[in-house]
């Protein structure tokens, strides 16, 4: 065990001078960017490209910081587990710093086997120096050089007597939502579901097939060492592989393809737009549903794109001209607000929701969330299906997608919907898109989940109105 110091002098804090010039080495960033998400309420992402933005790094070095940020939030409750394993006193008495860089230089001894051990602990001490003083400069040398011995130790399972908690600190999740998930699935499955959470997800695109076909594509990222596969379940989307920033290709700036998960198109093609039709979409930014749609319906079709936020609906105006797509009206306006009259064929409602089917994309969901929070959106999530619902001609098709795996955002939000609703009822399964019978469940709903299908969580329901 290592004693702690609790006497703590002024730390350098953020706006000290950088350890080397005026660009801070790498996991000094890395180290700003989580403090700024945990003591400022900053998403990792936005905390990271504000670092990025005003020093420059090479594309290697932004991989690293990203890695070890995103890892760091994700390993958070396992890491100060093993923190309190290693010390004699409490992980909360430390200091924010010293707390962030000791969880740093541990994820980088237990997660990262490319990182020598000498070099987490060196570059780990440097940082104490920078953020602490020399009684933590030594607890940071000895809390790290003892982890390197007992690393096998420590990468054990959690075993402390309630299933529940051990399994949380096991693989990092909090004890409400690991309740919650065994509850539901049993123990094996909620350990598979946690594990897939904690997997790097998979990069995916769309083939804007206005402009390319998926072989046409892959030919031309090929010169870029860019591998990629066949998409999982939708034959316009391929999986990358073994690529690093995809935006600045030459084959993105011309609109051949948007990142995009397939969970996400695969709501799209449950809707099931077809060429020169008139669909709304609910919710639409940032955008990629709205584009897909529009690649559908061609340019005889129209998708009136409905967002409340201007700032959001401008992210979608990128999309749409950078890939062409003028039959995208975009609507700034609040779905659940009177004055919404466009009579569709087809009403897309992504709802807003937890996130929870994409916590391997954003691992500080599981921290930020809370048991109270699910079902909080049930109200809006209802009136932005039900004013859908008044945009949908008789014999249309009304979707309901989210992007979380919670029954009280899904199949409650569409039940408490049809009760109110009975011309709008679930689709036959005779017209359910054939290529979507992998992901169906016998009550014509998608409904994903990651370690089964490779996808984001997800679910989505196709409604008939019959009056």
């Amino acid at each position: 065990m290592v004693r702690l110091h609790h006497d703590t002098p002024a730390e350098a804090g953020e706006n000290a001078p950088s350890m080397r010039g005026n660009a801070p080495p790498v996991r000094e960033i890395a180290l700003k960017a989580l403090h700024r998400t945990e003591t400022r309420d900053v998403l990792p992402r936005d905390a990271l490209n504000a670092l990025f933005r005003r020093y420059g790094y090479s594309a290697r070095d932004r991989a690293f910081a990203t890695e070890l940020v995103y890892g760091t939030i994700r390993w958070r409750r396992r890491l100060d587990w093993t923190l309190g394993r290693l010390l004699r006193g409490k992980p909360e008495s430390l200091t924010p710093w010293i707390r962030l860089i000791l969880h740093m230089g541990l994820y980088q001894l237990m997660k990262m086997d490319q990182v020598p051990a000498a070099a987490a602990t060196h570059e780990s001490v440097q940082l104490a120096k920078r953020y602490g003083h020399e009684g933590t400069v030594r607890l940071t040398n000895a809390v790290l050089r003892t982890a390197i011995r007992q690393r096998e130790r420590l990468s054990r399972p959690a075993r402390g007597g309630d299933p529940v908690t051990d399994l949380g600190v096991t693989h990092s999740y909090p004890d409400w939502l690991a309740k919650r998930w065994i509850q539901r699935y049993g123990m094996e499955p909620t350990a598979a579901l946690m594990e897939a959470g904690n997997r790097p997800p998979s990069l995916s695109v769309r083939v804007n097939t206005a402009r390319s076909t998926p072989q046409d594509l892959a030919e031309s990222l090929a010169p870029n060492g860019i591998q990629v596969e066949p998409g999982r379940w939708l034959d316009d989307f391929l999986i990358i592989r073994h690529a690093g920033d995809l935006h600045g290709l030459a084959a993105h700036e011309s609109g051949l393809f948007q990142v995009q998960d397939e969970s996400a198109g695969l709501a799209v093609r449950l809707l099931g737009p077809r060429a020169g039709e008139t669909v709304v979409d609910l919710c639409c930014a940032p955008g990629g549903k709205t584009t897909y749609i529009a690649q559908i319906v061609g340019a005889g079709g129209k998708v009136i794109a409905c967002d409340s936020s201007p700032h959001r609906l401008r992210r979608v105006e990128e999309h749409r001209q950078r890939m062409g797509l003028g039959q995208v009206r975009l609507v700034v306006m609040d779905g659940r607000s009177p004055g919404l009259e466009f009579k569709a064929d087809r009403v897309l409602v992504d709802a807003p929701c937890s996130g929870l089917g994409t916590i391997a994309r954003r691992p500080d969901l599981r921290w930020r969330r809370t048991a109270e929070d699910i079902g909080r959106l049930r109200g809006e999530q209802l009136a932005l299906l039900e004013k859908g619902a008044g945009m949908v001609k008789p014999g249309g098709v009304l979707v309901y997608s989210t992007c979380t795996i919670e029954p009280e955002e899904n199949e409650d939000v569409v039940a408490a919907f049809c009760s109110r609703h009975p011309g709008f009822r679930p689709d036959s399964p005779g017209d359910w898109p054939q290529e979507l019978a992998g992901v169906m469940d016998g009550a014509g709903r998608i409904a994903t989940l990651p370690p089964v299908h490779g996808v984001d969580g997800s679910f989505a329901v196709r409604l008939r109105n019959t009056g």
